[in-house]
């Protein structure tokens, strides 16, 4: 869907890491195996245990976790993909808490994939529900990077122009600068966007301005 070159998967090694949620018995990591993509693969404390049981004995890494109220235990930016195939979660729960730790976890011009009856569905609940997630990930400065069938793949801005240029007042808000984005033992999920430090975004637009000066 994203049309890499060549179709390659990886995007030329650009692409490595991926958090799929909701992953069932992990088929998804499995797929990226042959493609040098490694997949961390989490799903629901439930009725998982004997999937995620059968993905580790294939070699594949999985486990067993919460989408809740505390930060998944990964430093922000770990992640070049996130992907999330009728999991089940309410994205639009509490502010849009549980997306903005997928925001936090994504790397700059990270991807989303989200794959729901609700993308597409004409049930006038659906619809509601897809609006209402097409609004908050455009707030979040998210754009439509592929859109196909009941599957869209969102990707997240490179740097912080977008941020900068919300109107005032716009929600979620920007986290404040003493946040520790990368802190995450028994730290509680916030309802705020992540910008990158000044550092970071120093390094990002030199980076994005060679990228595309030799046509990447």
């Amino acid at each position: 869907m994203l049309n890499f070159s060549n179709n390659n998967l990886n995007n030329e090694g650009r692409l490595r890491t991926v958090l799929d949620v909701g992953c069932g018995v992990a088929s998804f990591g499995a797929y990226l195996l042959s493609s040098d993509i490694i997949a961390m693969s989490l799903a629901p404390n439930d009725v998982h245990q004997n999937q995620i049981q059968f993905a580790l004995e294939r070699g594949i890494p999985a486990y067993l976790g919460v989408l809740g109220t505390k930060r998944l235990p990964y430093p922000s930016r770990s992640f070049e993909f996130a992907h999330c195939s009728r999991c089940r979660i309410d994205w639009l729960q509490r502010d849009g808490l549980l997306l903005l730790e997928l925001d936090r976890l994504l790397r700059p011009g990270g991807y989303f994939a989200y794959s729901s009856p609700e993308a597409y569905a004409q049930d006038e609940e659906d619809l509601r529900i897809w609006k209402e997630m097409s609004d908050l990930v455009g707030r979040m400065c998210w754009k439509v990077a592929a859109k196909r069938n009941q599957t869209v793949v969102w990707q997240k801005p490179p740097t912080n122009d977008c941020y900068m240029e919300r109107e005032p007042g716009t929600r979620p808000p920007l986290c404040q600068s003493d946040d520790d984005s990368d802190a995450v033992w028994g730290v509680n999920m916030k309802a705020c966007i992540t910008p990158y430090s000044d550092r970071e975004y120093s390094f990002l637009s030199g980076f994005f301005m060679v990228f595309a000066f030799h046509g990447f």
